[in-house]
């Protein structure tokens, strides 16, 4: 899992993007909760900063990312992205795109 960052609007300074943090955190609860592991302290930190939240999709709307993209139309897309457990399929890299898994 990588959390990554995103450059403050007009700058070359980059910001941490607490979405990334917290969805990463989200991927590696569900894998821990089947047997995955052992976690890096990384993985551990991101997995206690979601465990931590109690309400998620609020916090990420909140942040400056979810902000920023809601005043230019995007806030639905923010709301899905917070989703969990709501969607069957897996994305697999294929060149350099995503597709659908078949199972």
């Amino acid at each position: 899992m990588i959390a990554a960052g995103e450059h403050w609007p007009g700058r070359e300074v980059l910001r941490p993007a607490i979405e990334d943090w917290l969805g990463a955190g989200a991927v590696i609860a569900a894998l821990s909760e089947h047997g995955a592991g052992p976690l890096s302290p990384e993985s551990m930190a991101a997995h206690a900063g979601y465990a931590g939240i109690p309400d998620v999709p609020t916090l990420i709307g909140d942040c400056a990312s979810g902000r920023e993209l809601a005043a230019i139309g995007f806030g639905d897309d923010v709301a899905i992205a917070v989703e969990i457990d709501s969607s069957a399929a897996v994305p697999v890299l294929s060149g350099d795109s995503f597709a659908d898994a078949v199972a």
